[in-house]
């Protein structure tokens, strides 16, 4: 499913058992994946709060202190005893979206009525993520109080220790006059995740804000997607600007942010070493909220065309490269990239093959001029995989997260997205990972990660919205790997640490 608008709260204007890795270009072949080894420590519940529904998770760790964790989480108050108990903060109301002429969707009461339905919590780890510590995001960004309600988090760490969180920070208004004035908001913390400054605004528009650091020179990006105007300002008077895209900034300090600049597609993940931020992205002939029709990006190469650009300048100029990929899956978030901090120049992308059942995994080392692979990761292709993520360790050791629904018949994709349809199957699933010690030429066998199967999520208005991401950070010998489970009965968020060598190296 694509991005719709509003997707991290229900809203926001918002992975391994049969099958194993495979190598194209070389040796292909079938691995058997093995069961979670010496996981260390074993699977946490770190959130252990039942009065909220979480889910949208993201990891950093300190590189200073590689102890210390940090785990930003989304709570929602729209819970399964807040749809028994009737309560009218859960009633589903069609919310008017301000500025975008009739559109509407269908939202929770609460985002109106209660200032705090949705916050963005930050559990700190000193021991490797043993024992957590809470701490909630301040409420609002400074000088601009009616920005309380938070969703879609996402999280970094500089070279220096700093933690970097980014959030949707908005005003729901009333439901005939939705987000009348929104922005995305940033606050850093300087003592491991414990407290955090009073956010600002960036610039950017609301709505899937994502947040990484240039291990090497320091450099935070971030980026969201709409259109300039109330909704990145925080003013409902400020004058709305015409073009819908994604939209990049850049701060030395996570404080004073560059002017936006355009980055010409709906990609997602963003990631950055030695002064070089990258994304990907595929391209459309079709405009939507959030992006214009860009298909003449793919030049001479058929159209529709996977897009990876490069950045030296904060998205004042960029160099553009058509891949020559299969078309991959149109389900959000689209591509998966990270920037490889051990080697100038070294990118790996990853995509969802249409059947949605493998990820193929492209690797580059002069910064998108040529590509080699994919190496195809699954752990059962007959399986829809979903909320993949790519994260390289400071050493240049590549992993990949996902989950699989379990149960679905061959061929049969299914939608995980956060407004899929009342009529919608889902099923229960579990998470797995693959680790990669040659920058993405070639994986380990598939690990699960997560003890048991999550319990399906209830199908209905919802499904599992608030929901849009999985998250996986690496350093040293050890990968650190987060998700949202339902097993405790309302979603909760889990964490998982294991050594690299609780992966077993392919037999092909």
């Amino acid at each position: 499913m694509k991005h719709i608008v509003f997707a991290a709260v229900i809203p926001v204007v918002g992975m391994l058992a049969a099958c194993g890795t495979k190598t194209r270009q070389g040796a292909t072949g079938v691995t058997q994946p093995t069961e979670a080894g010496p996981m260390e420590p074993t699977e946490l519940q770190v959130v252990n709060d039942p009065s909220r529904r979480w889910g949208e998770l993201q990891i950093a760790v300190n590189p200073k202190n590689p102890n210390n964790i940090a785990y930003a989480d989304v709570g929602l108050n729209y819970t399964y005893a807040c749809q028994n108990a009737h309560d009218p903060n859960c009633d589903v109301v069609q919310a008017h979206i301000s500025g975008v002429g009739s559109f509407a969707i269908p939202q929770a009461q609460g985002f109106f009525t209660k200032s705090d339905f949705s916050i963005v919590s930050v559990f700190a780890s000193s021991d490797q993520g043993k024992t957590w510590q809470r701490s909630n995001l301040p409420a609002y960004p400074a000088g601009f109080p009616a920005l309380r309600i938070q969703g879609d988090p996402s999280l970094t760490a500089g070279p220096d220790g700093t933690f970097y969180a980014s959030w949707d920070a908005l005003n729901w208004g009333t439901t005939q006059n939705a987000l009348p004035s929104a922005g995305v908001a940033v606050s850093k913390s300087t003592d491991g995740g414990r407290t955090w400054s009073d956010p600002v605004l960036s610039g950017t528009p609301v709505d899937g804000p994502k947040i990484t650091a240039d291990l090497i020179t320091g450099t935070v990006y971030e980026a969201s997607s709409g259109g300039l105007g109330p909704k990145s300002t925080g003013d409902p008077n400020a004058f709305q600007g015409q073009v819908t895209t994604r939209w990049l900034v850049s701060s030395t300090d996570g404080v004073h942010w560059t002017t936006p600049q355009p980055m010409g597609g709906q990609g997602s993940y963003m990631s950055a070493a030695y002064g070089m931020l990258a994304t990907a992205f595929s391209t459309s002939a079709q405009a939507s909220l959030f992006s214009q029709a860009n298909n003449d990006l793919c030049d001479s190469a058929p159209a529709p065309c996977t897009i990876f650009q490069t950045t030296t300048d904060s998205g004042v100029t960029w160099s553009r490269h058509a891949m020559a990929v299969p078309s991959p899956s149109n389900s959000f978030p689209g591509a998966i990239i990270a920037a490889d901090p051990s080697k100038q120049g070294r990118f790996a992308v990853g995509l969802l093959a249409q059947s949605e059942g493998e990820f193929h995994v492209y690797q580059t080392s002069d910064a998108g001029s040529t590509w080699t692979g994919p190496a195809i990761v699954t752990e059962d292709a007959t399986k829809p995989h979903f909320h993949g993520y790519l994260a390289y360790s400071r050493q240049g050791v590549l992993g990949l997260i996902w989950r699989s629904w379990q149960g679905a018949p061959p061929g049969q994709a299914v939608q995980a997205g956060p407004f899929a349809g009342s009529t919608s199957t889902y099923y229960p699933y579990n998470t797995w990972a693959a680790m990669s010690r040659d920058g993405g030429g070639t994986f380990s066998q598939p690990l699960k990660i997560s003890r048991a199967d999550s319990p399906a999520p209830q199908s209905g208005q919802f499904g599992n919205a608030g929901d849009d991401f999985s998250g996986l950070a690496l350093e040293g010998e050890y990968v650190y790997a987060g998700w949202a489970d339902w097993r405790p009965g309302e979603r909760s968020g889990y964490f998982s640490a294991a050594r690299l060598d609780a992966f077993k190296p392919s037999s092909h």
